[in-house]
């Protein structure tokens, strides 16, 4: 079979016509034929290849969704396979980032195995992502391969976005990929992504109360997963605001969160503690970031954060007199990046005769920054496949602290101090690339003091 090509000239380099691979370009099918487009390897710079441009009059529902059925067999598998991917993700990302109902997906699943059908586009998306975020680094990178799924996996959606398809499981496909850019420190691309995703979910209507929701879902399930599923975009678009020091999409004076009544009862689940976490971070990015008003002002709502900040850190203290560990929650997490985050500030305030207010500040911030490191030295480390792409920012952070001490000081060795968080940072490195950057970042600093 001749090869289709992107161009009208012949290319200087014959390229092959293979079936579909996972991570490469998509081939489609018409009738019993199936036809691929070419495979274009990663090469070097110097040695340019032309990449296969789609064909618009091939890029039909059903030719898509044969795409991405055949690749979730080449990349996932079939039958037992699918579970054991499945369980893989539900034992790990899901159990700090619930936003997916496994007894739903695995419905669906069932049912396109018992009545032997094409799997719908959206579902062998979500499957795709649902592996994709659960591969790991090696050698304190991402292979290849796993940039190549990546890569494939956006065109995808902006495949079906613009053949006009949007759906939860699209959103959902969509905010994993969202985590996985986060957690890889893929910039700009998790930044843009966050937009598109608040977007996209605007579209279907999911950003409503429960009540609203239920309009849109007839299934008490999906509204729940619908729910769950705007929170995970609240949280992700704060966190990488957060990295990017800029306000958030989802300020809190919409209706982002109209949730937070959950939060007066007595016990509530992890994720509810997480949104509330964010909430709390979205306040303080606010304060830093919007309009600047009266210092005094300022410095009374920073007083206001910090009592909300710190009434939220007592409720992760256990019994005994050990700190939590560092890695052992995604809420306290962020809770502490936005107490760090205003102790910074409220250290550098511009106030006339303003010394016990920055002197307490820096008490504070030291205390915190000392009570870090010493949940790193005494707990015992979490399973890597569980670690949340969260946890790296005010470990980062904390070391920060201790640098800049240090370069006031000009005698005091850091590296004493640092070490424990550093070496969290190591570990954190061997899940999330992410951390592995934030770990060059100190040491490049501490080379050049």
């Amino acid at each position: 079979m001749a090869c289709p090509h992107p161009h009208p000239h012949p290319h200087p380099h014959p390229q092959q016509c293979l079936p579909i691979r996972p991570a490469f370009a998509a081939g489609d099918r018409n009738g019993d034929v199936t036809r691929s487009f070419p495979i274009v390897p990663f090469v070097k710079a110097e040695a340019p290849r032309l990449l296969p441009v789609p064909d618009w009059a091939e890029l039909t529902p059903s030719n898509l969704r044969h795409t991405l059925e055949a690749q979730v067999s080449s990349i996932v598998g079939d039958g037992p396979q699918l579970q054991t991917a499945a369980a893989v993700y539900f034992r790990t990302v899901h159990t700090w980032f619930p936003i997916i109902s496994e007894t739903c997906y695995n419905t669906r699943l069932s049912k396109v195995r018992v009545q032997t059908a094409s799997a719908p586009s959206d579902l062998s998306l979500l499957t795709l992502c649902i592996a994709l975020v659960c591969k790991e680094p090696v050698k304190g990178g991402l292979p290849l391969s796993t940039r190549s799924m990546y890569a494939s996996f956006k065109s995808y959606i902006a495949l079906l976005e613009a053949m006009g398809t949007n759906s939860l499981e699209i959103l959902q496909s969509r905010l994993l990929l969202t985590v996985f850019e986060i957690g890889h420190a893929m910039y700009p691309s998790a930044y843009i992504s966050t937009a598109a995703n608040i977007r996209a979910a605007v579209s279907l209507g999911i950003n409503a109360t429960c009540e609203d929701l239920s309009k849109v879902f007839q299934d008490p399930q999906r509204v729940e997963e619908a729910h769950q599923t705007w929170r995970g975009i609240v949280i992700t678009d704060r966190y990488i605001s957060l990295e990017n020091g800029q306000l958030s999409y989802t300020q809190s004076g919409q209706s982002i969160a109209t949730d937070f009544e959950d939060w007066a009862k007595v016990e509530v689940d992890d994720f509810t503690r997480l949104t509330h976490a964010s909430h709390l971070l979205d306040r303080v990015l606010v304060h830093i970031h919007g309009t600047q008003s009266h210092p005094l002002f300022e410095s009374v709502e920073a007083v206001q954060i910090l009592k909300s900040l710190t009434s939220f850190l007592v409720t992760f203290q256990s019994d005994d007199s050990d700190p939590p560990h560092p890695l052992s929650d995604s809420a306290l997490a962020l809770c502490r990046s936005a107490m760090l985050e205003t102790l910074e500030v409220g250290s550098h305030i511009n106030i006339p005769d303003n010394e016990y207010c920055i002197n307490t500040s820096l008490n504070i911030l030291k205390s915190l920054v000392h009570e870090i490191a010493r949940g790193a030295e005494i707990s015992p480390s979490v399973k890597m496949m569980n670690l949340s792409v969260f946890l790296p920012h005010y470990i980062y952070k904390a070391a920060m602290v201790y640098l800049g001490d240090a370069r006031v000081s000009g005698c005091v060795d850091p590296e004493p101090s640092i070490r424990p968080l550093k070496d969290l940072l190591g570990y954190l490195g061997m899940r999330w690339v992410a951390a592995k950057r934030y770990l060059a970042k100190l040491e490049t600093l501490q080379e050049n003091m």
